[in-house]
Parts: structure tokens; C-alpha cells; sequence
């Protein structure tokens, strides 16, 4: 039954979060890093653009100021002044300037660095509309077909990529528009920096979303993991509850009967004595049947529900002084050493007597003649470390993380019951175990339990 309950739950979707997760942070991610890219660059493209603009604009300015070309845009019919005629050569001698236009505000061409476009007009040119606003206009073209706009005429770009820029001028004085001035110009420092800031824009989102990605991921899997753990621990806590009822409803129809068999054992002891040492066995084994029920009783048992104590080395001693006898018997050795004055837990006596039976019986079962079992037990801060070490054969690896798993057992006759029973003891208590093995080097059984803490 187990089997199919842990197949169920970790079976076919065991990895499925982790790879929807992959998929569709993936997509999200990489949409929002090419949106984020594509916005940043084409941000950091106008904003330097705009930028490179106001400063033309700020440059035409101040020229216009000093040569004082106000009249003539006014009234531009006749000869331009040599002031006016300056101010036209410093415009078309700005850096990389391919061609430059001054419009009048009523859209006419007062002057072209192109002369066959003097006195034009050029109705459609919503760029212009704008810069006839007084508001500074740039548009960076890519034009594969040079005479596409009519002001394009005859405009030779090298690359076919240059800025449009148009740039309102204004009377120093009364502050209103006298015309524009366009300038095309082919900035290549400018698209240097541009492309480079963009290159980095690109970079730095691809390289982020990949990061966000893998870190979410981790973070998934990480997350995955523990709910695996959460509902291996939920349905060993199932197995465990199914347990528990049925040993308490075990127990209560075995006692009767162990307590009658008992009684008759005494009964013949008394009277007539037991010369084979029959009845004795007979009393002996039905007080391991007993503990085997108590045992039963108390795994579904809380120990925070109870408040007792145990002292830690009083009941390691007597754990281990009760296989004594099957020791000596298999010519086996026990090693005991505990230290004096170790201390006390929170715990009921049974059931940190249940944990340390189990450890050694185990260890006892695990070496053959010859072989010897170590206990030991001593001090560490705020801790007792308990250590159980046999001298067998050793767990095979790929048996090793399933001997927590209740009903997992190698031996024929055994229920799988003892080491998940003892590990939950333990986890109550607020303690760790933990158990080292290589096969021909033996087993070792390590407890960590928390003393408890002073009475105020």
C-alpha cells in the first residue's frame, strides 16, 4: 500500500513544477527582458538624440543673436546682409552636417545649402509644423530611397542613416519665432555612442533575465524539494497514524491473555518450582511481548504531551545491561561508556528507553560472534551525544535512506517498525539522529538530545 501511495505522490509530476516553471518563467522572463531592452535602448536613443539637438539648437541660437538676423527674416526680400550671410555659413559649417534649410514661418526656403531649393515650399512636412511651434524636433532616418520626402532631394548620406534636426529660432528680444533652421546631419561619434549604449542596454537585460532565471529556479527547486520532503514526511505520518490505532487495538486483545499466561508461569514457579529453567524463559519472553506492546502503544504517543524526565545515563545503562545476557551468550562484547552526572531530558523514561532498546537491538542483531556492540554517551554545550557502534557488516548505501521509511526491512522476520519509531522519539524531543555506515566497516547510530532546561 505504501508503495503505491508514495507513487502517486511523487510519480509522474515529482518534477513538474520545476519544469512548468522552466517554461513559462523562461517565456515571462525573456518577453520582459526584450520589452525592457528594446524600451531602454530606444530611450537612451532619443534621450541622446534630443540631447545632441538641443545643443544645435543652443549653438543656432546664440550665432543668430550675435549676427543679429532678425530684420531679414522679417522682411527677407532683397540682398542679405554679410551679418546674414555669416550666419549662413557658420550654419552649414556646424560638425557633419550634410545639408541645412532656413525656412521662413510662412514654410518658405529663405536659404539652402542646396541653392536650387531657395524659394520652395514644402506643404508636407509634419516635422516642420512641429519646429513652427517652437518646439525642437529630431528624427533619426534610415533612408534606403534618398529622395523619399521632397526636401530629401538630392541628399547624399553615406550609410543612408542621418538626424533631421529642426531647430526654431527666436528674436532675442521679443521672444517670438522668425523661422527654423533644419539641419541633416550624420553624427558618427554620436551613433558610436549610441550603438555602444545600446550594445551594454542589451547585455545587461539579457544578462539579468538570465540571472532572475536560473536564481527563480533554484529557488523552485529548492522549494520543490521541500514539499517533496513535506509530503513524504505527510504520508509516512499516515502510515504512522494507521499504525498506531491498529497497536492499540492489538494491544488491548493481547494483554489479557500475556497477563493470564504470566500468572500461570508464576503460579508453577511457586509451586513446583522449575528445574529446567522452562517457566522462567516463558516469564521472560512474555515481558519482551509486553514491551514490544508498549511499544506499539507509544508510537503514536506525543511526549510533549507528558511532562516527566529522564536521566539520560541511567536509562542508556539500563538499556544496555538488558542484552547483556544475549551478548555474553553469542560470544559478543558490550562496551558501555557513559559519562556520570550527564543529565536529564524532558522525556518519559519508556519512551527514551524504547529509543535507546531499539538502537541496540539492533546493533546486537548486526554483528555476528565475535564482534562487539560500543555505547557511549557524553557531553556536548547544550546536548547529549549518544553513539551506538557495531562492528558488522554495515548498510549497503542504496539501503541507507530507506531505513527511516516505517515497514522498510531487510530481515526476515522484522517489522521495519524500530528505526522509524525511534527517529520520531527523537524529532519530538527536539533531538537529531543521524547513522553512519560502510559495508565490512559497521554501523554507527548517532542521537543528539536536548537536556532540559532548569526548573525557575
Amino acid at each position: 500500500m505504501r508503495g503505491f501511495v508514495a507513487r502517486s505522490a511523487f510519480g509522474d509530476s515529482r518534477f513538474a513544477l520545476t519544469r512548468w516553471f522552466a517554461a513559462v518563467g523562461a517565456l515571462a522572463i525573456g518577453v520582459f527582458s526584450l520589452a525592457m531592452g528594446w524600451l531602454l535602448s530606444s530611450f537612451l536613443e532619443a534621450r541622446m538624440l534630443e540631447r545632441d539637438a538641443a545643443i544645435s539648437r543652443d549653438f543656432v541660437q546664440s550665432i543668430a543673436n550675435i549676427q543679429q538676423v532678425v530684420g531679414f527674416f522679417r522682411d527677407p526680400n532683397g540682398a542679405p546682409a554679410p551679418s546674414v550671410t555669416e550666419f549662413f555659413a557658420h550654419v552649414a559649417a556646424m560638425p557633419d552636417v550634410l545639408r541645412a534649410n532656413v525656412y521662413a514661418p510662412d514654410r518658405r526656403v529663405l536659404w539652402s545649402s542646396r541653392p536650387e531649393l531657395i524659394g520652395k515650399t514644402f506643404p508636407a512636412n509634419d516635422e516642420l509644423d512641429e519646429a513652427l511651434k517652437g518646439r525642437v524636433v529630431v528624427n533619426r532616418e534610415v533612408d534606403e530611397q534618398p529622395d523619399t520626402k521632397a526636401e530629401h532631394q538630392g541628399l547624399a548620406s553615406p550609410g543612408n542613416q542621418f538626424v533631421e534636426n529642426y531647430l526654431p529660432v527666436f528674436d532675442d528680444k521679443s521672444h517670438g519665432l522668425i523661422g527654423v533652421i533644419e539641419v541633416y546631419r550624420q553624427p558618427v561619434a554620436l551613433f558610436a555612442a549610441i550603438a555602444s549604449g545600446q550594445r551594454l542596454v542589451w547585455l545587461s537585460s539579457a544578462g539579468g533575465g538570465a540571472f532572475l532565471f536560473f536564481a527563480l529556479v533554484w529557488f523552485v527547486r529548492r522549494t520543490e524539494r521541500a514539499l517533496q520532503e513535506q509530503q513524504r514526511r505527510l504520508v509516512d505520518a499516515e502510515t504512522l497514524a494507521i499504525v498506531g490505532e491498529i497497536s492499540a487495538a492489538v494491544a488491548h486483545s493481547i494483554r489479557n491473555p500475556l497477563a493470564s499466561i504470566r500468572t500461570s508461569a508464576e503460579l508453577q514457579l511457586e509451586i513446583g518450582g522449575d528445574d529446567s529453567g522452562v517457566f522462567r524463559e516463558v516469564v521472560r519472553n512474555i515481558d519482551r511481548i509486553e514491551h514490544l506492546v508498549r511499544t506499539l502503544l507509544t508510537y503514536a504517543a506525543d511526549p510533549s504531551d507528558h511532562q516527566a524526565s529522564a536521566d539520560i545515563g541511567a536509562v542508556l545503562r539500563d538499556a544496555a545491561e538488558r542484552f547483556a545476557p544475549d551478548l555474553r551468550t553469542g560470544g559478543r562484547g558490550l562496551e558501555l561508556n557513559v559519562a556520570n552526572d550527564l543529565g536529564t531530558i524532558g522525556a518519559d523514561p519508556v519512551l527514551l528507553a524504547q529509543v535507546f532498546n531499539s538502537l541496540i537491538a539492533n546493533a546486537v542483531e548486526a554483528i555476528a560472534a565475535g564482534g562487539h556492540v560500543r555505547v557511549s554517551a557524553r557531553r556536548e554545550g547544550a546536548q547529549a551525544l549518544i553513539e551506538v557502534a557495531d562492528s558488522g557488516a554495515g548498510i549497503p548505501a542504496e539501503q541507507l535512506q530507506d531505513i527511516f521509511k516505517p515497514f522498510y526491512t531487510t530481515k526476515p522476520r522484522g517489522l521495519g517498525l524500530g528505526l522509524p519509531l525511534a527517529r520520531r522519539i527523537v524529532q519530538r524531543l527536539g533531538g537529531q539522529m543521524q547513522i553512519e555506515s560502510l559495508p565490512g566497516r559497521g554501523t554507527t547510530v548517532a542521537l543528539r538530545l536536548p537536556f532540559a532546561a532548569p526548573t525557575p
